[in-house]
């Protein structure tokens, strides 16, 4: 589960929301980035303007391009460029592609040269619009969506930190003293880097389609600009399709009548922001998981002691308490968003999450592996301390034609290849339908425990969609 900003500054999820603040994780990037045309409609005081300033920035482009002489870094309005062409990415923004870190790549060196040259090349084409310097992704090589939005947030960062100052100040949020643009400023902190508050409303998908109907929408304005200037050339659907962006910046720079024209039609369109309500990329899934978990805490320690039956106990609480989230605190509403039917990969991710979130809080020394391969195949869980009071878990759905041999066959198989005590058997139950395939893995654990045999617990939980309290 993400370290959101929710959980670690101990705020509460839908506080955030209700503040329009992007809640993001600390330890991960969520394919999301500025948008600067959401810049033009946003009305957050702090960015009111902020659009005609990110524009304006470029200006100095095509002030400094006609004294370059010499282009490399000896010529002291190429180096003006090059060095104006430098956008560190911000740490603990939430935005990006990187995995497992909010480490990006931000702008510098090679590419910072790159993007002077491509300057200097446009502005001697004759076109001075500063505008031409937001379609670089449609050109560009090395140039995206997610640089693109570091150079945003770096050109308007006194904004998005007088954002973050005020929210933080609203919310009571604690800050440390960070040194910016020569002056001492309160922000919140991660390992020793301020954390930057992003509004929700200027944020939209990186260029990455979920599913087939998206992909206009993810490419919509780099494809209508595409489109268009195809159209005007008079580019057959395979050769427009079929240009690298090498290409297009040739095609450009010899016909600046169509850069121009391309210009102006990206002027005139407008953002399409990421729809958090609708999520459908599920950015705010373990926001909501740990909005779940701190408003229903577990005591395990109590459960911990020197018996064989320690972990099982820690485990069946865990198992009980995500029981109870399902059934009783509407958990499952999160499961069943866009009527989609959650898989049992996907229950693994959710009661794993919730599990590791429990333990930590605890303190408790317990070791959770998901999805280890014994041998035998690959069984969900293994709670354990040492070697003494494994318990092993096992999920299916209600409706897997295989639940009863998952119980009868699988489950002992798992346990005897990890030498493990205990035994533990989750069912998810999604259908009234499917209570004679439940009943018949209960009357299985009735027949072991008649022939004095071990028989693996089962949970049976009932995540089939209910009408709220505010529906009922």
């Amino acid at each position: 589960m993400a370290l959101t900003y929710s959980k670690y500054l101990q705020v509460s999820h839908r506080i955030l929301l209700s503040k329009g603040v992007y809640d993001a994780a600390l330890d991960q990037d969520f394919k999301l980035h500025v948008e600067p045309l959401l810049l033009k409609t946003c009305t957050i005081p702090e960015f009111v303007g902020a659009y005609d300033e990110f524009i304006s920035y470029f200006n100095r482009f095509i002030i400094l391009a006609p004294f370059v002489k010499h282009h490399n870094l000896s010529d002291r309005f190429y180096r003006q460029i090059v060095e104006s062409f430098k956008f560190p990415e911000l740490a603990n923004t939430g935005l990006g592609y990187s995995r497992g870190s909010t480490h990006g790549r931000g702008i510098s060196g090679t590419i910072s040269k790159q993007l002077a040259e491509s300057a200097v090349e446009i502005i001697s084409a004759g076109i001075k619009d500063p505008a031409v310097f937001a379609l670089m992704p449609l050109f560009e090589d090395n140039i995206g969506a997610d640089r693109i939005s570091d150079m945003a947030i770096s050109i308007l960062f006194e904004r998005f930190i007088a954002y973050t100052k005020r929210i933080s100040t609203e919310l009571k949020i604690r800050t440390s003293p960070f040194k910016l643009h020569g002056a001492l400023i309160g922000l919140p902190a991660f390992q020793n880097r301020p954390i930057v508050f992003i509004p929700m409303s200027i944020l939209t998908e990186l260029p990455q389609a979920i599913d087939y109907e998206d992909i206009e929408r993810v490419c919509n304005y780099n494809r209508k600009l595409k489109m268009m200037v195809a159209k005007q050339i008079g580019l057959s659907w395979e050769q427009y399709a079929n240009l690298k962006k090498r290409d297009w910046k040739k095609l450009l720079l010899e016909n600046p009548q169509y850069l121009n024209e391309a210009v102006r039609t990206y002027k005139g369109l407008t953002g399409v922001g990421y729809d958090f309500n609708q999520d459908k990329a599920d950015k705010y899934v373990d926001a909501r998981l740990n909005e779940f978990v701190t408003d229903h805490p577990l005591e395990l320690f109590c459960f911990i002691t020197d018996k064989p039956d320690s972990i099982v106990n820690v485990t069946r609480a865990i198992l009980e308490q995500f029981k109870s989230l399902v059934e009783d605190n509407y958990m499952w509403t999160i499961f069943h968003r866009r009527s989609r039917t959650p898989d049992e990969t996907d229950w693994q991710l959710f009661l794993y999450s919730v599990a590791i979130t429990y333990l930590k809080a605890a303190g408790l020394d317990i070791d959770v592996t998901r999805e280890n391969n014994p041998g035998v195949g690959e069984l969900d869980f293994k709670f354990s301390r040492g070697a003494k009071g494994k318990t092993v878990v096992e999920i299916k759905r209600s409706s897997n034609q295989d639940l009863l041999h998952g119980y009868v066959t699988q489950l002992p198989l798992y346990m005897r290849a990890e030498s493990a005590e205990f035994g533990m058997f989750v069912i998810i139950k999604e259908d009234f339908k499917d209570d004679e395939r439940i009943q018949k893995v209960i009357d299985s654990a009735d027949n072991l425990r008649i022939n004095n045999q071990y028989a693996p617990e089962i949970i049976i939980i009932d995540a089939c969609p209910k009408k709220t309290a505010s529906n009922a």
